[in-house]
């Protein structure tokens, strides 16, 4: 997923709203798995990833010839 976890945990507590309102359209089995999913990736994250890193490449030192 290209999202933060930030913004995971923002829409973890949207969902996770919206299953308690009492007239909810989108109760159901998807908004329940889509809420575990979610959650599931946010503990994944908690756990595996202590310091973020940078994933951008740096293409700065490529291309250029030693001789």
């Amino acid at each position: 997923m290209l999202l933060s976890k930030s913004q995971k945990k923002l829409i973890l507590d949207i969902l996770m709203k919206e299953r308690r309102r009492l007239f909810s359209r989108h109760k159901g089995e998807l908004l329940d798995k889509t809420i575990a999913d979610l959650s599931q990736a946010v503990r994944n994250e908690n756990i595996n990833i202590t310091d973020p890193a940078d994933k951008s490449l740096d293409w700065s030192s490529r291309g250029k010839r030693k001789r």
